[in-house]
């Protein structure tokens, strides 16, 4: 490891354009990014961040981009073996972490990261961790780790009360693996741990601690005891938050949290209640959600009421927009298309993991972009001269956006073209799938026995 990378210290960070870099990039990725509680965030003063894991290298991404502090993170220290990483944690300022499963692991070099952290927050600086110490797939959080809690404890120890706040953040996508999908950061209430521990010795209060910043995380996040479960309560959740919409479309992810909460809490309650009731409608969620996913329709589709105005409007909206993006679509398309697909393939058989190929297609593309731009560039230079050079290095990127959006919007246009083209062909399919849809909503509103888990979520 190159000792460089130990010696700055840690509230030294990045430049504010890095942090301007993250959000663009993010943003071409994702979709949407909705970001909830940053505001309340506490300012000028040191900030511990600690979040889930679950999508590789985005994940630190998006903390990057959208929180305040220009927090510095620690990630594992066999990252700088790739040199197609290194810049990129070299312009994170990104500190090494040594784990015992790893080669090299050095207990010595660990202390000595968490001890720099510790001076940096004391100095007011903002470090981010993943405390479950692994991106992983799984529908719920890992144990945590106790490093982030040592940290803390540690700048406690050794400078007292220096105004220390940790914030827990929950990063969840709907789809993570898939370009153009969505993410939620949930920003959660800070934790003051000068005020939190109590009194005990330094291994008692990293355990108080690391169980705490476990309940937060918690509360940020959706856990799942297993990825049939989370299909079946997302889909309870999505039969009630869109009862009969006028035309399909995705809702926002930062109001339905609450509700998905709301939902997973209820289920929980009835499973030990009323677990005969519960087995029925789990049953029958799971027969509709067999029927949606073998005919490629969303529920939301399903309930639409599709009246023709609303269609013809955006089915003439969508084309006029279409036809407005295609030319420079084109030459995006065209100048951008062998890295495209060299990054989709990056993604599905590089990537041995599910929260890797969102990686390798993000930082791939960083990487093979750019090169492929400057050789078209160079060969345009061939032809029509430097004006055909800066053409091709002006059109590659503005084209390839421009790529992007029109693909997105063609996509939706086709995707929602199909789904009231089949439903008004098969009428007795539309009919049936509606009709199991109003029979499993109103199981869910009495098994609730009073309110609807929504308006609990809602209020909670």
């Amino acid at each position: 490891m190159n000792d460089a990378v130990h010696a700055a210290p840690v509230a030294a960070t990045y430049p504010p354009w890095v942090a301007g870099l993250a959000r663009q990039l993010a943003r071409v990725f994702f979709q949407r990014v909705e970001v909830i509680g940053a505001a309340a965030v506490p300012r000028h003063r040191p900030l511990l961040y600690v979040a889930n894991h679950n999508n590789g290298l985005i994940d630190p991404l998006l903390l990057i981009g959208f929180l305040p502090g220009r927090p510095r993170f620690l990630a594992k220290s066999t990252l700088w073996r790739n040199p197609i990483l290194r810049p990129f944690l070299a312009l994170g300022r990104v500190i090494p972490v040594y784990r015992r499963q790893d080669p090299g692991f050095s207990a010595a070099a660990n202390e000595q990261t968490f001890a720099r952290c510790q001076e940096g927050l004391a100095a007011g600086g903002a470090v981010a961790l993943f405390p479950e110490g692994i991106s992983h797939s799984a529908p719920g959080l890992a144990e945590l780790r106790t490093g982030s809690a040592r940290i803390a404890v540690g700048t406690l120890e050794r400078f007292g009360d220096v105004g220390l706040r940790i914030v827990p953040v929950g990063l969840l996508f709907d789809a993570r693996e898939r370009f153009r999908s969505r993410v939620l950061v949930k920003v959660g209430a800070a934790i003051d741990p000068a005020t939190a521990l109590a009194a005990g010795d330094r291994p008692q209060q990293v355990r108080q601690l690391t169980a705490l910043l476990a309940d937060a995380l918690a509360a940020v996040t959706l856990g799942y005891p297993s990825w049939e479960e989370a299909r079946l309560i997302e889909r309870a959740a999505e039969l009630y938050l869109h009862p009969e919409p006028e035309l399909p479309g995705r809702q926002p992810m930062a109001p339905s949290f609450a509700t998905l909460r709301a939902f997973s809490e209820e289920y929980r309650r009835l499973l030990r209640e009323r677990p005969e009731e519960v087995a029925a409608l789990a049953a029958e969620l799971a027969d509709y959600d067999g029927l949606l996913r073998a005919f490629g329709l969303r529920d939301v589709q399903v309930a639409a009421a599709y009246p023709l105005p609303s269609v013809a409007r955006f089915a003439a909206g969508s084309v006029a927009v279409l036809l407005l993006r295609l030319p420079l679509a084109l030459a995006g398309m065209a100048l951008g298309w062998i890295p495209y697909r060299i990054c989709g393939w990056l993604g599905a058989r590089v990537a041995h993991r599910p929260d890797q190929p969102a990686t390798y297609k993000l930082f791939g593309g960083l990487v093979l972009y750019p090169l492929f731009w400057a050789a078209e560039a160079v060969v345009a230079a061939r032809w029509a001269g430097w004006p055909g050079a800066l053409a091709v290095l002006a059109l590659g990127p503005i084209g390839g956006w421009a790529a992007v959006r029109f693909l997105g919007r063609l996509r939706l246009l086709l995707t929602e073209a199909r789904a009231y083209l089949l439903l008004r062909r098969k009428r007795g399919l539309g009919r049936e799938l509606r009709a199991r849809r109003q029979r499993i909503r109103e199981r869910i509103v009495v098994l609730a026995d009073g309110p609807t888990p929504g308006h609990r979520g809602a209020g909670s």
